[in-house]
Formats: structure tokens, sequence, C-alpha cells
């Protein structure tokens, strides 16, 4: 066996690995999020940023988590509503994502902000390009109770700074407004493995 074949032995795996690894990614990014539709469920309403991610049943953010993916299908552009009848407080923004969840196990949710960027196009190539890149990520996770109702509202104030938080959508009588009360949850960080 020569040099070339002893080096193709060797990058070949590794090359496929990667290959693997790289769809993997690319599919978890392509990912509609796993929707129970039985068992006890609590109800989510996301608000805040058209790039938001969901990782069922983790306390930790991984394309590798079962289940994970984005409520309305992937956020390749445009504002989205999905709708699925619930409580509805003052204040609700034109654009939100509702979701179904299972109550009583932690779920993960994960905003991206974006700002475009700008390249220069090279000389007589066309027009500059667009690109957009991350410029702020903020996961929260908590575990909703059976047949709560929740919003979790991102923020973002420039490029780098944004926060999440959790209100759980409550009334004080019958017939009175609902009102949004804070409730706890913990930063969600990047899994340990993947």
């Amino acid at each position: 066996m020569n040099n070339c074949q002893r080096l193709a032995a060797i990058a070949l795996p590794v090359l496929l690995a990667g290959c693997s690894w790289v769809g993997n990614t690319i599919r978890s990014e392509l990912s509609t999020y796993a929707e129970p539709t039985s068992g006890d469920m609590a109800h989510i309403r996301l608000i805040g940023s058209r790039n938001v991610k969901v990782y069922p049943n983790s306390r930790c953010v991984s394309h590798t988590v079962p289940g994970s993916g984005y409520p309305a299908g992937p956020q390749m552009g445009g504002q989205r509503t999905r709708d699925i009848g619930m409580a509805k407080a003052v204040g609700l923004p034109r654009h939100y994502v509702e979701i179904a969840a299972v109550a009583g196990q932690p779920i993960t949710i994960g905003f991206s902000f974006y700002i475009p960027s700008y390249t220069p196009g090279l000389a007589g190539t066309g027009a500059p390009g667009r690109h957009n890149a991350s410029s702020c990520h903020v996961a929260r996770s908590f575990v909703p109770e059976a047949g709560g109702n929740y919003e979790v509202i991102a923020h973002w104030w420039g490029h780098y700074y944004c926060n999440a938080r959790l209100v759980r959508l409550e009334r004080k009588t019958d017939t009175g407004p609902w009102l949004r009360v804070n409730v706890s949850s913990a930063a969600a960080g990047y899994c340990q493995g993947g």
C-alpha cells in the first residue's frame, strides 16, 4: 500500500463522519417541532423572534434532542403566526407562535436574533452579497404544568444583548382579564456532547 492509499484509508472514514455530522445538523435546522397530540398538555405562546426552536424533554440545546425543531416549520423568512386558541392577554403582538407541550417534562425554548451583514461584490460579478449573522441567542428551560398557559417573551437590545422571560397567563376571576404573572425559568446552555 503506497502513501496515497494509506492517506485515503485514513481520510475517508473521517470525511464520511464529517459528512454525517453536517447532514444531521442541516436536517435538524430544517426540522419541525414534534408537537405532542395526547396526554397531559400545557400551551406555550412564543413571542419575539421568528427564529425560535423548541427542544422537548430537554433542559439544554442541541441538534441531537429528539423531536426538536421549529414550531411553525423552518424559519427561513417572513414572520409567522400560529394560533391554537390560547387565552389572549392585552398587548399581544401581531406575530406569535402557539404550541402544545407535554406537561411535567422539561422543555427548552431557544431564540436567535440576526442582523444582516453585507459583503461588497467582486469587480464585474454583480451586486454585494447579503448574509445573516447570528448576533444573539437566548434559551430558557422550564417544566410546564398540566393545563397551564404560558408565554415565553424574547427581547433584543442591539447587537449582542437579548433576554427571554417566562410568564403564566392567569385570571383572578372566571370572567376577568388574562394577566401575565412572571414564572421562574432556567438559562439553558448547549447540551454536553452535542
